[in-house]
């Protein structure tokens, strides 16, 4: 029996041991001693958020009248590190290091009203701050921001932010990413900002400001993206902008600039987009701009550029987006560089005094030369291969005489615009190669000769104006297969006989057939029995 009850006893003493130690009656907890929370699985969580850092939240918080985004709803309770929508704590301090607000979509509908205030800049150890899209908040950006010294991200885009872009921001030392874009900024770009010479992106894009691009700006050399579009700037186009190797950007259109293109900016040789579109420049384009080689797209529309289009724009094979509407530019059209523009989607010489003969200039861009697909050690020089990747060509209202060449495939093209010229010739029947063309517009030439039927074969058309011209004979009855056609005008030639009795060209308006020969039938007089 004794050695039973040691046994007993010792048993005892290890379910004793095994218990967790009970709690005392005044509910005494051990003390944290300053370590980590634990999840309960005995994983450390991320301190709470500073006191500091959640009375800042707080005050932005104060500033917004209406939110119908939903984000601030989620900002209750005392650890901002947990689940208020928006901001990022630093998971070994908890301090907060991103604010990131963007409305979600449809953002006419979602946004906060209200103003940002001043107390943001209390979040000392933020690296991120974002507030996009939200619409209606307004007032000025506070200058007090510029305490933020670890700020790198600063994007305040899509708001009613107004009044001056303060100088103050120039103290960010620590910025790499500004975008300001779409407020109601005025005065003028702060000289300040060139003394943050990390910057790498710059837009403050539609907004209301003036003046010219500050010369403290040459000392932002890490500058890739710079947008500085839709505003009322003015001056010269900055000649410093080509020491910017990095720079990937340009965009200034749709400001005041005048002068000349500096001849630096063909220096960029890692630019990808370049638009100078509507603002006052002129003088010629530069020849050395075909040494661009990264260029993707070029927009030079809406200024007012004299002279011939450099030939060594042609060899951009990157080029896929080239715009030089609406200047003054004049001469031949460019041709002489085979395979010209590889990999073009979309050109617009439309608005010009151009010249040359439109044959010439297809057959520069053709690839017929260079095409493996097609047969041929006796490849004719007469055959016209469009780019497969070529959409939209518009070469309106210009000098361009010539006649339409035979196309031998284009099935890529879906505008042709070369109304108002002085094109002669006929439509060739291999028109109908254009096979996706949705757009075709060749009124306001001297072309001649019948439609051809085998246009009927372009069912993709919805617009097609033949008027104002020489053409003969009679709309071709197969015309009936156009049933995707929305606009059509023959007006203006010498046709005759009935139009097609089908949708839709019996519902067009009458004007659509107005000053010709003798066509008849619906929309017009009936045709008279023979």
């Amino acid at each position: 029996m004794p050695q039973l009850s040691t046994t007993l006893l010792r048993l005892l003493a290890i379910l004793l041991v095994a218990l967790p130690p009970s709690r005392s009656a005044a509910g005494h907890h051990p003390a944290n001693n300053g370590a980590p929370r634990g999840d309960g699985d005995g994983k450390p969580l991320s301190p709470p958020c500073a006191p500091a850092d959640r009375a800042a939240l707080l005050g932005f918080k104060a500033g917004v009248a209406a939110d119908t985004t939903g984000i601030l709803a989620t900002w209750t309770g005392p650890d901002c590190c947990g689940a208020w929508e928006g901001v990022t704590c630093d998971v070994a301090t908890g301090r907060v290091i991103a604010l990131q607000l963007e409305a979600p979509p449809p953002k006419h509908r979602h946004y906060m009203q209200g103003t940002l205030s001043s107390s943001l800049a209390g979040l000392e150890f933020m690296e991120t701050l974002v507030i996009r899209d939200m619409g209606r908040i307004s007032g000025a950006i506070p200058a007090a921001l510029s305490r933020l010294t670890r700020l790198r991200e600063l994007y305040l885009e899509g708001n009613m932010l107004a009044g001056a872009i303060p100088g103050s921001l120039g103290k960010l030392s620590s910025l790499q990413y500004l975008s300001l874009a779409g407020n109601r900024l005025d005065d003028h770009l702060p000289p300040e900002l060139g003394a943050v010479s990390g910057l790498e992106q710059i837009n403050v894009a539609k907004n209301r400001l003036t003046g010219v691009v500050p010369p403290s700006y040459k000392n932002l050399s890490m500058l890739a993206y710079l947008d500085l579009s839709n505003n009322l700037l003015s001056g010269a186009v900055p000649g410093f902008i080509g020491q910017f190797k990095s720079l990937a950007l340009l965009d200034l259109s749709n400001n005041s600039f005048s002068g000349e293109i500096p001849a630096s900016l063909c220096t960029l040789h890692s630019l990808t987009d370049l638009s100078l579109s509507h603002n006052k420049l002129g003088g010629q384009i530069p020849p050395q701009m075909g040494g661009l080689r990264s260029l993707n797209s070029l927009a030079i529309d809406g200024n007012m550029f004299v002279g011939s289009i450099p030939a060594s724009l042609l060899g951009l094979q990157k080029l896929w987006y080239m715009n030089l509407s609406g200047n003054g530019l004049s001469g031949p059209l460019p041709t002489g560089v085979s395979n010209a523009l590889p990999s073009l989607v979309s050109m617009d010489l439309s608005h010009n005094h151009l010249t040359g003969e439109i044959d010439q200039f297809f057959r520069s861009l053709s690839a017929a030369g260079h095409d493996v697909n097609l047969s041929s050690n006796k490849m004719s020089s007469q055959q016209i291969v469009l780019p497969q990747k070529l959409e939209h060509l518009d070469l309106s209202k210009n000098q361009i005489t010539g006649v339409l060449p035979e196309f031998t495939r284009g099935a890529g093209l879906k505008w042709l615009d070369i109304s108002s010229n002085a094109i002669g010739g006929q439509i060739p029947s291999s028109i109908s190669k254009l096979s996706s063309l949705e757009r075709l517009d060749m009124s306001r030439n001297r072309v001649r000769g019948a439609i051809p039927a085998s246009m009927a074969e372009m069912v993709s058309l919805q617009w097609l104006d033949l008027s104002n011209n020489v053409l003969i004979g009679r709309i071709p009855d197969n015309f009936t297969r156009l049933t995707s056609v929305r606009h059509a005008s023959f007006r203006g030639n010498k046709l005759c006989g009935r139009i097609p009795q089908a949708k839709p060209f019996n519902l067009f308006r009458a004007a659509a057939y107005a000053h010709n020969l003798c066509l008849c039938g619906k929309p017009l007089p009936p045709c008279r029995k023979i």
